[in-house]
C-alpha cells in the first residue's frame, strides 16, 4: 500500500506542476494557481488511498444478520474454491436473525405493552374512548406484525375510526393477532366507547336537528316548517348565500390586468409590424435616393421628391400607410419649418429606432457636413447590403413557417398511419 501511495504521490506532484504551469499561462498574474495545484495533488493522494482500500477484496468468515423486523439483505462476493472456482461472482442473501420461542414470547409481551399505549391515540384511557383509536400495523420496530378485529363494527370501523358516537357507553372487544416470524399470539382486550363531552352550542344544535327530523316525518304537508322555538329559545332562520362580491372584485382586478397586458401586447405587436415594414421598405428608399442622386439631384431635393410622391399617392389612396415614408415626410416638414438639415436628418434616424435607418441618417449627415464625394457609391453599396439582408430575412421567415408546419404535418402522418394500419390489423385478427 505504501508503494502505491508513493507512486500516486509522485504522479500527483507531476500533475500539480503541469496544472500550475497551465494556470500560470492562462491566468498570468494570478496567485491562486499554486493552491489549485495543491488541490490536485491532494486529490491524487486520497484517490490512491481509496483505491487501495476499495480495490482489495476483504475476506470474511461470518456475516452479521440484521435484527428481527429489519428484513433480509443481499451482498455480492467473489468465491475462490481450490481448483474449481476463482473470482466467481455470487450473490448471498442474509436473512434476519431467527428468534427462539422464548425470545418471541418476550417480543410479544413488549408488543402488548406498546400497543396499550399507542392504541389510545388522543383518548385518556381505554375506559373513556370518545375519539378514534390508532391501530399500528407493526410493533417493536417492525419485529411484530398486528391485525385487529372488533366485536361491534357499528361503533368502530376496521381501521379504528369511530364510526358513530354512541348515545350511551358501549363495551367493544378488540382482538389483536400478533405475529413474530413464524409464531402467533392472540391478545384480547376491551374498550369502553363513551359519548364525548359536548358544548352548549353542540347540544342545542342536536335539539334543532331532532326538531327538523320530526317535521320531515310529518305526512301530507308539502312544506318543511322550520321550528321557530326550541327548548324555549326563539330561533331565527337565514338562508346562507355565497358571497359573490369578493369573486366579482377579483374578476374585475383580473380583467383590468388582462386589459393592461393586452394593450401592452398590442402595442408590442404594432411596434414589431412597424419595424418589419420599415425594414422591408429600406432597400427601396436607398435605391430611389441613389437613382435620384445619379440623375443630378442633391440629397435634399431627392429626399423631398420621394416624400412628396408618397404623399400624393397616399392622398389618392393608391397605397396604404408606410411608416418609413411617413418619417421622411416628417423630416421634410421639419426642414420646411426652419429646422436645419443636419438636425432634421438626425431626428429622422432617432425616430426610426432602427440601425439601418440610423446608418442612412449618419451617411446623409456626413455628406452634408463634410461635403464628401462618393455619396452615390456609398448608397449603392448600402442598397446592395440592404437587399442581401432582405433576402436573409425572407429565408428566415420561410424556415420559421416550415417549422410551424411540422406539427400539423406530423399529426396528419399519424392519422394516415392509423387509417392504414388499424384496418390491416383487424383483418389479420379475423
Amino acid at each position: 500500500m505504501g508503494m502505491v501511495v508513493m507512486c500516486c504521490y509522485i504522479a500527483g506532484t507531476v500533475a500539480s506542476a503541469v496544472t500550475a504551469w497551465i494556470l500560470k499561462q492562462k491566468f498570468p498574474g494570478q496567485k491562486k494557481y499554486g493552491q489549485a495545484s495543491l488541490v490536485v495533488m491532494g486529490s491524487f493522494v486520497i484517490a490512491a488511498a481509496l483505491w487501495q482500500m476499495d480495490g482489495v477484496a476483504r475476506q470474511e468468515q461470518a456475516i452479521a444478520k440484521s435484527e428481527p423486523g429489519k428484513g433480509s439483505q443481499e451482498r455480492e462476493y467473489l468465491v475462490d474454491a481450490e481448483g474449481i472456482l476463482e473470482g466467481y461472482p455470487l450473490e448471498v442473501q442474509i436473512e434476519e436473525r431467527k428468534l427462539t420461542e422464548a425470545q418471541c414470547e418476550e417480543y410479544f409481551e413488549r408488543a402488548k405493552q406498546e400497543l396499550d399505549v399507542l392504541i389510545l391515540g388522543e383518548n385518556p384511557s381505554l375506559d373513556e374512548v370518545s375519539q378514534s383509536l390508532q391501530l399500528p400495523d407493526t410493533l417493536q420496530d417492525g419485529a411484530v406484525e398486528a391485525e385487529y378485529q372488533f366485536s361491534d363494527y357499528e361503533v368502530f370501523q376496521p381501521d379504528g375510526t369511530l364510526k358513530a358516537e354512541p348515545g350511551s357507553p358501549v363495551i367493544v372487544e378488540i382482538k389483536a393477532e400478533l405475529s413474530c416470524q413464524e409464531r402467533n399470539c392472540l391478545y384480547t382486550f376491551f374498550v369502553r366507547a363513551v359519548p364525548r363531552d359536548r358544548s352548549l352550542q353542540e347540544t342545542f344544535a342536536d335539539h334543532i336537528r331532532q326538531a327538523l327530523e320530526t317535521e320531515n316525518k310529518k305526512e301530507g304537508s308539502g312544506y318543511l316548517s322550520l321550528p321557530q322555538e326550541v327548548d324555549g329559545k326563539a330561533v331565527n332562520w337565514k338562508q346562507r348565500t355565497e358571497n359573490r362580491s369578493i369573486k366579482i372584485l377579483f374578476l374585475g382586478i383580473a380583467g383590468a390586468v388582462g386589459l393592461l397586458m393586452s394593450e401592452k401586447e398590442e402595442k408590442k405587436r404594432r411596434e414589431t409590424e412597424r419595424q418589419q415594414q420599415m425594414l422591408a421598405d429600406y432597400p427601396e428608399i436607398v435605391s430611389k435616393l441613389s437613382l435620384l442622386l445619379g440623375a443630378g439631384m442633391n440629397i435634399s431635393l431627392a429626399w423631398e421628391k420621394i416624400a412628396l410622391v408618397y404623399r400624393t399617392k397616399r392622398e389618392r389612396q393608391e397605397i396604404e400607410c408606410r411608416y418609413a415614408y411617413e418619417e421622411m415626410l416628417g423630416t421634410l416638414y421639419e426642414m420646411q419649418e426652419g429646422i436645419g438639415e443636419l438636425r432634421a436628418f438626425e431626428n429622422f434616424g432617432e425616430r426610426c429606432r432602427l440601425s439601418a435607418y440610423r446608418k442612412l441618417s449618419s451617411l446623409i449627415v456626413q455628406n452634408i457636413r463634410k461635403g464628401a464625394k462618393g455619396m452615390q457609391r456609398l448608397l449603392e453599396e448600402e442598397e446592395w447590403e440592404a437587399f442581401e439582408q432582405r433576402k436573409a430575412r425572407a429565408r428566415k421567415a420561410g424556415e420559421e413557417a416550415g417549422t410551424k408546419l411540422m406539427l400539423p404535418m406530423i399529426m396528419m402522418l399519424v392519422i394516415v398511419l392509423v387509417i392504414l394500419i388499424v384496418p390491416a390489423g383487424l383483418t389479420l385478427n379475423l
